[in-house]
C-alpha cells in the first residue's frame, strides 16, 4: 500500500512537471488529447491488461500443475490489485474529467483547469505504469523454463 502510494505522489509531481512544461512552451497538445481520449484511453489499457493477465494465469496454472510447490498467490494478488487501481484511474478520470468542465468550479477557484490537467497526465502516466509491470510479467513467463 505504501509502495503504491509513494508511486502516485511521484507520479502527481511527473504530471504538474509536464503539464508545466506544456504550459511553458504554450502548447496545448497533451491536455487536448487527453480531454478527448484520455477515457477511451483507459477503458482499452484495461481491456489489454485483463486479456494479458488471462494468458498469464493460464500459464500459472500450466506452471503449477508441473511444479506443484509454485506458489503465485503474491502474484495473482498482485494482478487483482493492478486491476482495482485501474478501475479506480478511469473513476478519478472520469471525476477530474466533470470538475474540469464544471463552469462553477472553474470561475471560482484559481488555477483549477491547470490543477486538474496535472492530475490527468499523472493518471495516464500511472495508467501506463500498470501497463508496464503487466508487460514485465509476460517476459518473465516467456523466460521461464516452464
Amino acid at each position: 500500500m505504501m509502495q503504491t502510494l509513494m508511486l502516485m505522489c511521484t507520479f502527481i509531481v511527473v504530471g504538474f512537471a509536464i503539464n508545466g512544461l506544456t504550459t511553458l512552451l504554450n502548447s496545448n497538445f497533451l491536455c487536448k488529447f487527453l480531454d478527448q481520449n484520455l477515457l477511451v484511453v483507459l477503458i482499452a489499457l484495461l481491456a489489454i491488461n485483463t486479456t494479458t493477465n488471462s494468458v498469464v494465469l493460464t500459464k500459472m496454472r500450466e506452471i503449477a500443475d508441473k511444479y506443484p510447490e509454485s506458489d503465485f498467490k503474491h502474484t495473482r494478488k498482485a494482478m487483482k490489485k493492478a486491476s482495482m487501481e485501474q478501475l479506480g484511474i478511469i473513476i478519478i478520470a472520469i471525476v477530474f474529467q466533470i470538475v474540469k468542465t464544471s463552469p462553477l468550479l472553474v470561475s471560482n477557484i484559481p488555477y483549477i483547469v491547470f490543477i486538474i490537467d496535472s492530475l490527468l497526465v499523472a493518471v495516464f502516466a500511472f495508467s501506463i505504469q500498470i501497463l508496464f509491470d503487466t508487460a514485465r510479467g509476460v517476459y518473465v513467463i516467456l523466460d521461464s523454463d516452464a
